[in-house]
């Protein structure tokens, strides 16, 4: 054979490319922990801390521990993720059967897996449509299922399942069986395991893949100039540790690390000078040029300007025309923070109470007199 028809091999399956990729993938959740992220497939509680390698902490299922802890710390769970560049979901594909082996081992371990708190992860990139369409639909029918017969006879319904969806139904089932030392794994537990099995599709192996784009910017965040060399220094880190089966949190990263994404400080006015500035914006309503009208507006409290028995009995109380009045409450409408307000032609004065303290002294015996006059008509 010459040197021409020597058959290519996959630069990225020779040079390393799934230890990348899990290095990527493990990356990410510390960007997650750092910024205060969340977990995928876990509640929305802040990630406490990442255990890399965890077949050294007795798991199967081990390249990457999460553990999340609810604000107060009272409660905790953890999301067991197997971390593979390629995977076929298929009866035949050995490495699909080696990640069902793991998870099924963990699943059952009680000292390690809290069944209904505790969840289990196939991370991957490169996936089949069969596998995004059929296989994640069928774990969220387990998921959405009330018991084990409701969920196995969605799958088998024709026009409501396919037999591509029974195929990797099939798949997982006998895998299940092979992981169980050959028994068969009744209806029931192949239920239980799915419920807790997820299917996540990390596009880490492309530079600029969507999964990228979104760790640079939660990056960015604190520091947009650094946001690539950050996220390099991030994965040397995670590399470093998983070659020493380490767990990292916020405390075990180095200083440079923990300075960069240290939460950023912000500059608060005070509540006392905020409030003062407040007070002292508002207007002195009885120093207002249109105060006098201000006062008849309060003795109304609202009225329709679309009415003309309201205004009937507004040109009594002002002793002058509506047209010309409003004239004046329209520039009151402007002030900050108006007394009056307008919809629809409908006038309201708020602050009713405020108002006589502030406008008292404008009250004269002649207004009152027009008052009365008004109310008896």
């Amino acid at each position: 054979m010459s040197k021409d028809d020597k058959q290519l091999s996959n630069p990225f399956s020779t040079g390393g490319g799934g230890g990348q990729f899990e290095a990527h993938v493990q990356a990410s959740f510390v960007v997650l922990m750092l910024t205060g992220g969340f977990a995928p497939c876990m509640p929305y509680w802040p990630i406490s801390k990442i255990k890399l390698q965890g077949k050294f902490a007795g798991y199967d299922t081990d390249d990457l521990i999460v553990f999340v802890e609810k604000p107060g710390g009272d409660q905790k769970r953890k999301l067991l993720c197997q971390i593979k560049h390629s995977i076929s979901i298929t009866e035949n594909d050995k490495m699909f059967g080696k990640v069902i082996h793991a998870a099924w081992n963990d699943f059952n371990n009680r000292n390690l897996f809290t069944r209904n708190r505790d969840a289990i992860a196939l991370i991957t990139c490169q996936l089949s449509a069969t596998d995004i369409n059929d296989v994640r639909t069928i774990l969220e029918w387990a998921r959405y299922s009330e018991n084990a017969d409701e969920f196995i006879r969605k799958v088998n319904q024709t026009h409501f399942s396919s037999h591509k969806k029974q195929s990797k139904l099939k798949a997982f089932r006998r895998k299940l069986n092979s992981a169980n030392g050959g028994n068969l794994v009744s209806d029931e537990m192949l239920f239980e395991f799915l419920k807790h099995f997820h299917l996540l599709g990390y596009d880490l192996d492309l530079k600029a893949g969507v999964t990228s784009s979104l760790l640079h910017s939660l990056i960015g965040q604190y520091s947009q100039e650094n946001a690539s060399s950050l996220w390099v220094q991030l994965v040397d880190e995670v590399q470093s540790a998983n070659k020493n089966a380490g767990t990292i949190s916020r405390e075990s990263l180095n200083d440079d690390l923990r300075t960069a994404f240290k939460q950023r400080a912000y500059a608060v006015i005070p509540d006392e000078l905020s409030a003062g500035q407040l007070l002292s914006a508002k207007p002195v309503w009885n120093q207002l040029a249109y105060a006098s009208d201000l006062v008849v507006a309060n003795l109304l409290g609202s009225w329709n300007e679309k009415i003309e028995a309201d205004l009937e009995i507004f040109r009594q109380l002002a002793n002058e025309d509506f047209s010309s009045w409003i004239t004046k409450s329209r520039q009151i409408l402007q002030q900050l923070a108006s007394p009056v307000s307008l919809k629809n032609g409908r006038w309201r004065v708020t602050e009713r109470g405020a108002m006589w303290q502030a406008l008292g002294a404008r009250l004269f015996d002649n207004d009152l007199d027009r008052f009365k006059q008004c109310v008896v008509s």
